[in-house]
């Protein structure tokens, strides 16, 4: 027994997200199936297919899906015609000319009235209970609106008349692959092979559950097969492009998708992952101008601008990122990624309150995110939150457990928090860290006992490796500072911040002590 259209419109007005005025009903409220060739169904198939396993990443938002399928029908409901035609926003009493039902659809799900569009397919059903293409896009709708259970009885009811009916397994596989059981969508792909070997959809969703394992190269096999059967494969030419991007075959990646670009002009993630292929094959400009697209296809979608945020962060162009990242998190406001690139921004901005607010939030959102120990302790070191900063380049060393600084920098903030026994205790315990008879080993013996610096002076006078001593130079700065020696400190701190040591963590924090010793 189908579900009621109220259950099913409900869940489907929850993915949408905001509310939208309802369209005013047309002349064309209610449409009748149509029956389709078999080169359509298959074209419509394929692309349902595309579009919901991009709805299903990890990425996706449930707003996102009902886009997605609004999209999805908005290309094939007009199936073998020109280029699909776009229902202008704000013009509630328009509707398509053809009076098909899954252009109605479209249009309905395109406005924010799901109820329309269960309401055009249950009166599809009522006039033709027996068409298979009206059954088929009911189920697609169901998989959207997140009824798995009411999908799935769908699909039986199919597959109990006709077990070899290939959209029916088709919709399993995609169900299956939803509620990630990969072995069983594996055998379901396997399974419409059986029936037909040439199948170009069910090759290129072998080939991205291939992706999801991370088989690149085999992955790339089975898009090329599919790609033999139908060249205008969307998922095969878009799979096919990430599997060669994250091989290295940059330039490959760009060619592909290109295609895909050409075949799927309003496919937005088509641009989005050529803009990758752009940015990895050194084109930063045609990176931009890709994501920059993507972002006006579909404009309400978070992941874009952060996508280009980061593209911009990582051009020096950090207030263009700002901006990107500010929208993203105004979109989708869990985005722990988002709070950490934009964080990083506001610190180089010398917004450290700020920064740390947003680390903070990346660190709640996702607390298993190590790397996020060190610009806390950063931040936490120059707000002179000196428990907290220990506590963080600890928990720093125990990710990057090759990484001996991060244990002078904690003894250091027990040291500035005026514990100095807890900094000896802290480095008796943790000696075995340091490689016996490095300049680490003995800066950590000065810092237990640091009333005379002659050994450790000369050491680092005779030490040829330019980047090394500049780093110990810091820890020497930061000693005299706390013994009150302030121009041996910035004699110091000036070499720590040299170019020497531009790419360590040494030097961002010898420029700060210099900032304040020249404040003083």
């Amino acid at each position: 027994m189908q579900p009621g259209l109220e259950g099913c419109a409900a869940a489907l007005r929850s993915k949408a997200g905001a509310k939208r005025s309802p369209a005013k009903p047309g002349p064309c409220a209610f449409f009748t199936s149509k029956k389709l060739n078999a080169k359509t169904r298959a074209t419509i198939d394929g692309k349902f297919f595309f579009w919901f396993s991009v709805g299903m990443r990890k990425r996706s938002s449930a707003g996102f899906l009902l886009c997605a399928l609004a999209a999805f029908f908005f290309m094939c409901g007009c199936s073998g015609g020109p280029a699909p035609r776009q229902a202008p926003r704000g013009a509630a009493d328009f509707f398509p000319e053809e009076d098909d039902v899954y252009a109605g659809v479209a249009y309905a799900l395109s406005v924010g009235d799901p109820e329309k569009a269960i309401a055009a397919l249950e009166e599809a059903r009522r006039r033709d209970p027996n068409s298979s293409e009206t059954k088929q896009l009911y189920v697609d709708v169901l998989l959207v609106a997140g009824l798995f259970p009411e999908a799935r009885a769908q699909i039986n009811e199919i597959l109990e008349a006709s077990p070899h009916d290939e959209n029916a397994l088709y919709s399993l596989a995609l169900l299956e692959s939803a509620e990630g059981k990969s072995v069983e969508q594996r055998r379901t792909l396997n399974r419409i092979l059986e029936i037909n070997p040439v199948s170009d959809k069910a090759q290129a969703a072998l080939g991205e559950v291939l992706l999801r394992e991370k088989k690149f190269a085999e992955a790339e096999k089975l898009f090329d097969k599919s790609l033999e059967a139908n060249p205008v494969n969307l998922v095969a030419l878009i799979g096919k492009g990430n599997a060669q991007l994250r091989q290295g075959k940059a330039e490959g990646a760009i060619k592909t998708l290109s295609r895909a670009v050409e075949l799927e002009p309003s496919y937005p993630f088509a641009y989005v992952d050529r803009s990758r292929a752009f940015a990895e094959a050194g084109g930063i400009e045609a990176a931009d101008e890709d994501v920059s697209r993507a972002i006006e296809l579909i404009p309400d979608f978070a992941w874009n601008y952060y996508d280009r945020g980061k593209l911009r962060a990582n051009s020096g162009n950090p207030e263009g990122a700002l901006a990107d990242f500010n929208k993203a998190l105004e979109l989708e406001p869990d985005i722990p990624l988002a709070y950490l690139y934009r964080a990083r921004i506001l610190d180089g901005m010398d917004k450290i309150e700020a920064a740390y607010a947003d680390y903070k939030k990346a660190q709640g959102l996702n607390p298993r995110y190590q790397q996020i120990h060190l610009p806390l302790a950063l931040i936490e070191y120059k707000t002179g939150k000196w428990g907290q900063a220990a506590s963080s380049f600890i928990k720093a060393a125990e990710f990057e457990k090759n990484e001996p600084a991060y244990h002078l920098l904690a003894a250091l903030c027990y040291k500035n928090s005026k514990n100095e026994k807890q900094a000896q205790d802290y480095l008796a315990k943790n000696m075995g860290r340091f490689s016996q008879g490095s300049l680490f080993y003995h800066m950590a013996r000065f810092y237990m006992q640091p009333s005379s610096d002659h050994f450790i002076v000369q050491q680092l006078t005779s030490e040829k490796d330019k980047t090394l001593r500049a780093r110990m130079l810091f820890y020497v700065a930061a000693q005299y500072t706390l013994q009150n020696r302030a121009s041996s400190a910035m004699s110091y701190f000036s070499e720590a911040a040299s170019e020497a040591s531009r790419d360590h963590i040494e030097n961002r924090l010898a420029l700060w002590e210099l900032k304040k010793l020249e404040g003083k």
